[in-house]
This record gives structure tokens, sequence and C-alpha cells, in this order.
């Protein structure tokens, strides 16, 4: 586990001494510029997230078939994730060494791994599946259980700027 954690900091290290992280650190605008594109990107997401599980809840969009709804918003998601990566990961460049000890940067990588393991198998299968093959029961717990990984990821990412750590702590 140490050898983990010590990969993990000289990665830090790395980012933080690179190119993108200096770029934008020392740039007035580029940091603004970056997190709009991350931020849209996470409503545009979140958007294509309470849309399909209010679906598979059955509170809205009832007519809509489930497969054909996830197969309207599957490439919104597929690309707002794709942007939010990319913007996070310019953003974590700037202050990769100070994010390492952050218990709120943490908590939503957790949640994003999570959340993207999750989105990829089992929701995947509940929202392609025809409807008659799967229970009311697993659709519904498969959209709430959707919605609180995607919402603890929005809400580590909020909390970050909350939670003070000092780049010094990390040894």
């Amino acid at each position: 586990m140490k050898s983990i954690a010590t990969l993990l900091l000289a990665f830090c290290r790395w980012c933080n001494g690179s190119f993108f992280g200096h770029g934008i650190r020392d740039s007035v605008w580029l940091f603004p510029f970056v997190e709009i594109f991350h931020l849209v990107a996470l409503g545009m997401l979140g958007g294509c997230v309470l849309l399909l599980n209010m679906r598979l809840l059955g509170i809205r969009f009832r007519g809509a078939p489930v497969a054909a709804l996830a197969r309207e918003v599957r490439p919104w998601m597929i690309g707002s994730i794709a942007v939010m990566l990319i913007s996070g990961f310019l953003l974590f460049s700037t202050e990769a060494v100070k994010m390492y000890g952050n218990w709120a940067f943490q908590l939503k990588m957790c949640a994003l791994l999570a959340a993207l393991a999750f989105t990829f198998t089992i929701h995947l299968k509940v929202t392609t599946s025809e409807e008659a093959r799967i229970s009311p029961f697993w659709r519904s717990a498969t959209a709430v259980v959707s919605i609180l990984l995607w919402a603890a990821v929005a809400l580590g990412g909020r909390a970050i700027g909350y939670v003070t750590t000092s780049a010094a702590s990390v040894q």
C-alpha cells in the first residue's frame, strides 16, 4: 500500500511541475477558462444522468422506452465525461501535490471511479435491456445508486475548495 501512495505522490509532483501545471497556474485567464468547460460538462452530465434515471424511476418520460432514451443521451454523457476528465486533469495539474492530501479530492476520485464503473457496467446493462426483463425494483435501485454516485462526485468536487491542505504537509 505504501508503494501505491509513493507512486501517487510522485505522479502528483510530476503533474505539478508539468507544462500543463505551470502554464495554467501562471496564467490569469487559463484556469477559469478550463474550469468553465469542466463545469459545463458536469452540468451536461448531470442533466443526462437525471433525465435517464428519472425515466428508470418512472417519474418522467413514461412514454419513451428506457433503451431509446439511453441511446439518445449516451453520446452526450460520453462526450461530457471526456471533457470532464480532460479538463479535470488540467485543473488538477495546477495543484496536484496539494490535492494529494485533500480528503474531499480523494472522496471525489473514489466516487468518480465508482460512478464510471457503475455507469458502464450495471447501469448500461439495465438501460439497454428490454424493460420486461428487468424488474421495477432493480430499475429503481439502479437509478438511485447512479444518482447517489454522481452526486458524490459533484459534492466531493464542490468540497475541495473548502478543505484546506497545505502542500508542505505532504511528505
